[in-house]
């Protein structure tokens, strides 16, 4: 879906300067199956750390090392930050894996410049293929007999200080489900504003590849590259989402120029968008706004939209066959018994799941576009009737049909007038543009919210409309069976819903006290705020070990904030 084109036609006779990278930090680099990795990403400028405003959208994948992506996030960036996470079930492998991060304007760049991260990932529920194969007696070149083994190391509990923030605990040793008090003190007596992520997480004598901290990162050669030398440049994604294609004719002789193409993004809060084709038959849509739809419906308008077709463009992807990884490992029996305890902690866990849900955080609120306008007709508010007709004569009175043997057309009418605009109107229902609507003749009328009519000419990008009615359904979720060659409904990966993460009070009482609680990552607060002077609590779990605390971002000047300190809880006895 990303567009390819000429660098002088974006800026003629001027340097493209790419001044863009990322960090992520995440919650552990190394997993077992049926646990969770969590992340946060951070889009900063290349050279000095600081935000960066150029790209709205990330893209942050799991890469196994036959280069194949395991699980694909896109992301909206708020404050160029984004977070989310992936459930690692059990149909995927033990190896290695890169955790990679990237956004479409620093595809420009090689593949070893974009942020990426060892990350090791455990099945002890994997038959060994290696061992299958012996005692089928066949003969096997298994990777995994090559393999290097791990070793135990020793708990690294090495802690990092900050010159910008430091760690304030009351204690360092905990009982079980024990509430946890942590001050963030700032050395400065007006702290930096900034974005920082936090993570206490339990660990042990598993092997684990070192995961590079801000500071560490803000210490990474950043340099401006000039694009103006290549022959194509990938577009950064500078509005928001970006969707790209063309159309393709019929008849090689068809103008495809200045073609009107729509998109409806259906749903409560929709978006309904029109573009033109350049000379190549080429379209590009931005979405700006955090839309969340259920379809994603294009179409081709005009008398001669029948003949062409719409093919999208296919999204570009990092070189992952450039990827460097390490070599394959085996564990050997001294990991059997941390294997199991994570194992069934993970096993425990899930099956509570429900009790200890996170929450998907309610989206804001997007007005349609042409509000507020229009004039709407609250069906609630009337005596209902089963069918358009009887609805339009009787309730929306600034809407009229005409008919035409089995065919029909809606129309507004002219407020001055009092009569029927000529023309037919724009006719969306949960922002799908049906431009055949007898469908809507046979549908039930009780599955109709309200009615909203706007008369008189409306442009929606470069195309005007003879007014517009719009439907919107009482669950937002109106489909049609409409399946014409120059419509295409394609499945598109859209940004993942913002979460607030799940954090076990026992403050409340006995609700969580007849619950196992075997988890092993305590806290997980991708949006920490340092500024507001505020201890952050949390309660510790029935694992009894050793668990890190590491804080990681950076503040609006481009300062790393890098800190890691460990606290003990110790079964009560």
């Amino acid at each position: 879906m990303i567009l390819l084109v000429n660098t002088r036609q974006i800026v003629a006779q001027q340097e493209v300067s790419l001044n863009e990278t990322l960090f992520i930090h995440a919650n552990a680099t190394t997993f077992v199956s049926g646990e969770t990795l969590l992340y946060k990403i951070y889009c900063l400028k290349s050279t000095d750390k600081t935000p960066s405003a150029i790209s709205k959208i990330a893209y942050v994948e799991l890469v196994d090392n036959n280069s194949n992506v395991v699980f694909k996030n896109k992301l909206r960036l708020d404050n160029s930050t984004a977070a989310g996470d992936y459930f690692i079930p059990t149909t995927i492998k033990t190896g290695n894996y890169k955790l990679v991060g990237y956004t479409t304007w620093t595809l420009n760049s090689s593949v070893s410049k974009i942020f990426q991260t060892d990350i090791k990932i455990i099945n002890p529920y994997e038959v060994n293929e290696a061992n299958a194969a012996k005692d089928k007696n066949t003969s096997t070149n298994s990777t995994s007999e090559k393999a290097i083994v791990l070793t135990a190391l020793p708990l690294n509990k090495e802690e990092i200080k900050d010159n910008n923030f430091k760690i304030n605990l009351d204690k360092k040793s905990f009982t079980n489900r024990e509430k946890v008090v942590l001050e963030i003190v700032s050395a400065n007596s007006t702290p930096e504003k900034g974005n920082y992520s936090l993570s206490v997480r339990k660990i042990d004598n598993l092997p684990i590849t070192k995961q590079l901290t801000a500071s560490e990162f803000y210490k990474t050669a950043g340099s401006i590259e000039t694009l103006q030398t290549k022959e194509k440049t990938i577009l950064p994604e500078l509005r928001g989402e970006m969707i790209s294609g063309r159309i393709i004719p019929k008849d090689n002789s068809t103008s495809v120029q200045n073609i009107n193409v729509a998109l409806s993004l259906t749903g409560k809060s929709f978006a309904f968008k029109v573009v033109k084709t350049d000379q190549n038959g080429h379209f590009i849509f931005n979405l700006d706004k955090n839309y969340v739809g259920n379809e994603t419906v294009l179409q081709v308008l005009g008398e001669q939209k029948e003949a062409f077709t719409i093919e999208l463009d296919k999204m570009n992807e990092p070189e992952y066959s450039k990827l460097s990884f390490q070599p394959n490992f085996r564990l050997p029996v001294e990991f059997k018994e941390t294997l199991l305890e994570r194992s069934i902690a993970s096993q425990i866990e899930n099956a509570y799941y429900l009790n200890k849900t996170d929450s998907i955080v309610k989206p804001e609120k997007i007005d349609p576009f042409y509000a507020p306008l229009s004039k709407e007709y609250n069906l609630n508010d009337f005596t209902r009737f089963p069918t358009l007709k009887e609805t339009i004569v009787e309730i929306a009175t600034a809407a009229s049909y005409k008919q035409n043997g089995n065919n029909y057309s809606l129309h507004v009418v002219d407020y001055t007038t009092k009569f029927q605009s000529p023309e037919p109107a724009l006719v969306i229902v949960d922002g799908l543009l049906l431009q055949n609507v007898n469908e809507l003749f046979t549908y039930n009328m009780n599955n109709v919210r309200s009615i909203n009519i706007l008369t008189g000419g409306y442009y929606v990008g470069p195309k005007v409309f003879n007014g517009i009615i719009s439907i919107i359904t009482e669950e937002g979720n109106y489909s049609s069976p409409q399946k014409e060659n120059y419509i295409l409904k394609p499945a598109l990966l859209r940004p993942s819903l913002k979460k607030s993460y799940h954090q076990t009070d026992y403050s409340e009482g006995n609700k969580y006290e007849r619950i196992p609680d075997f988890r092993s990552q305590l806290l997980w607060n991708p949006e920490v705020d340092l500024n507001n002077g505020k201890a952050i609590t949390f309660f510790t779990s029935d694992l009894p070990g050793t668990y890190e605390i590491n804080i990681e971002g950076f503040t609006e000047k481009g300062n790393p904030v890098s800190i890691k300190d460990f606290i003990e809880v110790k079964e009560l006895q």
